[in-house]
């Protein structure tokens, strides 16, 4: 689970022009607006990330009710402000609590997610109907469905209940950290080569398959947190994007090839299905279609250098590879900086940017301010 809030340290002020209630103040990489001498520097602070969603029953947070207690990209008197900054107070304990300690549960902090299940209520008679078309039509069955009480024990005879299958746990969900959480890479990596690709806005996608005997396996096809069972499953979207990805790819028996080719007992493909109706379909796509930005084997991820050529065999996309060499700029802002720019898919904002060394021993996203302020995240 992503820490939405935790515990940092004041790690600078600075003043704002022409603001004398307010000031700038810097956490990890990133940095709040601040009443000002709120905090001194060095105060441990809880810090509550964007793209998060507080408790609307704490009177703490009755304040951003305007903004639907949802804690988003800014700009105020010029300058960027980036999650939110409260003192140690908020917590009403005496807890002693270290730097990294993750508070979202005791604040009661949710994520704000980009596909939540729209399910509609089940239409048990016109289910009945259609899967026992001579039994709706019999007279006696009729009159007697008349009568809530059998249509209750009715419902439960004749239409079946299936319990969705969970998210798989041999599969991990998709979620790179933002650099401002972990700007020690800048120093760490300095001088190594990187890949990086565009980040691109749609719907996290997976397709999985885990052996399970010699020659039974599991095939699975998943949103960012939901297991799809098949193409009749109700989502965000109209129609069921993921599976439709996974028939217009072969995605089942791309991965048996696969899993053959390398003698795998495991082998996973992720990425983002982007078109009409997701996202605002920035890119103007006609239709749906599917970019992967994984491929993991045995556990493995392969470096997308060398993957883009294994998907392109079989059809595939890979997102955009912006550059295969690329070494890390000495600071944050260059940074930042480098990851605001057009698209390549389309005339528009990118999202951001995804860095990963080619050994896949770090990687992380880099979110483009410019999108941020545009799109309200």
């Amino acid at each position: 689970m992503r820490k939405l809030a935790h515990i940092e340290r004041i790690e600078w002020k600075r003043p704002i022009e022409g603001a004398d209630r307010i000031e700038l103040v810097g956490v990890l990489g990133w940095q709040c607006i601040a009443k000002k001498n709120e905090f001194e520097l060095g105060d441990l602070c809880v810090y509550i990330e964007i793209d998060s969603i507080v408790d609307k029953e704490n009177p703490d947070f009755a304040f951003l009710e305007p903004k639907h207690y949802k804690i988003k990209t800014q700009k105020m008197r010029g300058v960027l402000s980036q999650g939110i900054v409260f003192p140690m107070s908020i917590l009403h304990t005496n807890k002693k609590y270290a730097i990294g300690d993750d508070v979202t549960t005791v604040l009661k902090i949710k994520e704000v997610e980009d596909e939540v299940p729209q399910r509609k209520p089940a239409d048990n008679m016109q289910t009945l109907k259609q899967s026992h078309k001579k039994l709706a039509k019999n007279k006696v069955f009729q009159w007697f469905m008349r009568f809530k009480w059998f249509r209750n024990i009715a419902f439960k005879l004749f239409i079946p209940r299936r319990k969705p299958k969970k998210f798989p746990d041999w599969i991990v969900k998709t979620d790179e950290t933002r650099i401002q959480n972990m700007p020690h890479v800048l120093e760490e990596y300095a001088g190594k080569q990187m890949v990086v690709t565009e980040k691109i806005d749609g719907t996290s996608t997976t397709f999985g398959l885990r052996k399970e005997g010699r020659r039974k396996c599991d095939f699975a096809v998943c949103s960012r947190n939901v297991r799809q069972e098949d193409m009749k499953q109700k989502c965000f979207y109209e129609g069921n994007v993921y599976h439709e990805m996974a028939a217009k790819y072969n995605a089942k028996d791309v991965l048996v090839k696969l899993m053959e080719r390398y003698n795998a007992q495991v082998v996973v493909l992720q990425g983002e299905t982007i078109g009409e109706g997701i996202q605002g379909n920035k890119y103007a796509l006609k239709g749906h279609d599917f970019y992967a930005f994984n491929l993991i084997i045995d556990g493995k991820k392969i470096d997308s250098a060398v993957a883009t050529d294994i998907v392109k065999e079989f059809g595939i996309k890979w997102v955009p590879i912006i550059d295969a060499k690329y070494l890390l700029p000495p600071s944050l802002d260059e940074m930042l900086e480098y990851a605001d720019g057009k698209s390549v898919l389309h005339d528009t904002l990118r999202e951001g940017l995804v860095i990963r060394d080619h050994d896949n021993t770090t990687s992380f996203k880099c979110i483009s301010n410019k999108f941020l302020l545009k799109h309200g995240l």
